[in-house]
């Protein structure tokens, strides 16, 4: 799955790993380190961290288990989503991860990006249930889900290490209704 991918919204252009400039990504981590450290997870900081983050995407998605999606906004890179963690077989899932520039927050990017970003979960890649975790404390990501019809399955204790110390998350998914058997 490493062939070029392109989606449009409205107001966005949404482009696979061949296409975005490694130094938009370098700038868009460095400029939202801080901010991005709110969602979870590490956050690559330096040139080396943020390549070597890459590199892991790149081999992922060469696997088949992971796909990326860069968000441009007028050619600047304003957020990533990822659909990671692919499994087939008798589950057809994945997970669900996403995270916006703090200067683009607030304003509907991540919505229409995932709108476009999940129709093609359910169609290109054919998955029956996308699954998408955040901290409670996390009102705009909840809500961006809750917009999407995802369903809260439940809270997950200690769930994910964010910034070193192990956080609690709502479990969420999405059943695509029009799943077809491979």
């Amino acid at each position: 799955m490493t062939h070029s991918l392109l989606l449009y919204t409205s107001r966005l252009t949404i482009v696979g790993i061949n296409e975005i400039n490694f130094s938009q990504l370098i700038q868009y981590y460095q400029e939202n380190a801080d901010h991005l450290m709110y969602g979870g997870g590490s956050v690559p900081r330096t040139d080396i961290q943020i390549r070597t983050t890459y590199d892991t995407w790149l081999n992922n998605i060469r696997n088949q288990n992971e796909v990326r999606f860069f968000l441009l906004l007028d050619e600047k890179l304003i957020g990533v989503v990822g659909i990671s963690n692919i499994i087939r077989g008798a589950f057809h899932a994945a997970y669900l991860g996403y995270h916006i520039a703090e200067s683009a927050q607030g304003k509907g990017y991540m919505t229409e990006a995932l709108e476009e970003i999940i129709l093609f979960a359910f169609t290109a890649m054919n998955l029956h249930r996308l699954m998408a975790n955040y901290r409670p404390d996390n009102i705009a990501s909840g809500r961006v889900l809750e917009k999407l019809d995802f369903v809260k399955e439940g809270l997950a204790k200690d769930y994910l290490l964010v910034d070193g110390i192990w956080a609690d998350h709502v479990l969420t998914s999405l059943i695509n209704p029009n799943w077809k058997p491979e």
